[in-house]
């Protein structure tokens, strides 16, 4: 439970402190999606397949802080610092630095009974990261594209 407050903490210090290079439209939109997406993967892999989920199994309440802080505050973070405006190279770099991040937050929550696994492996997140974070830039430009052609 520590950890969970003090990321939830963290969390909201993040958001409130960090210098914004994104707009305040684009951190709501890419938060909601963030959000969505992390619930459908939620859904199926943790409570159709029981791969992995937070705390207890089944649905749980002490989810919702970190579906309400955490994920839209880690997606703001990450698309506030994307090196947009750099090298492919740099932002691969970047992405690459995230997943170790985060698989290396993830380790920490299974070791703090915040996350389990069952059938998922800790390397089956550090392989779907990168991915997942293409994603987030990829909605943030469709929106980007959206709002110039709106």
């Amino acid at each position: 439970m520590v950890l969970l407050i003090m990321t939830v903490i963290g969390s909201i210090l993040a958001i409130i402190f960090i210098p914004k290079r994104i707009s305040n439209l684009e951190m709501y939109t890419t938060s909601f999606f963030a959000m969505i997406l992390a619930v459908v993967a939620d859904v199926y892999l943790d409570l159709k397949f029981d791969y992995y989920g937070f705390f207890n199994k089944g649905v749980d309440w002490q989810y919702l802080p970190i579906f309400i802080f955490v994920y839209p505050a880690a997606n703001i973070v990450f698309l506030n610092f994307y090196p947009f405006k750099k090298t492919w190279m740099k932002k691969v770099l970047y992405v690459v630095i995230w997943t170790f991040l985060t698989t290396a937050f993830e380790y920490l929550s299974l070791h703090t009974e915040v996350f389990y696994h069952h059938e998922w492996k800790l390397w089956y997140s550090f392989l779907c990261y990168p991915f997942l974070y293409w994603i987030l830039v990829l909605n943030l430009r469709f929106i980007r594209f959206l709002a110039k052609n709106n």
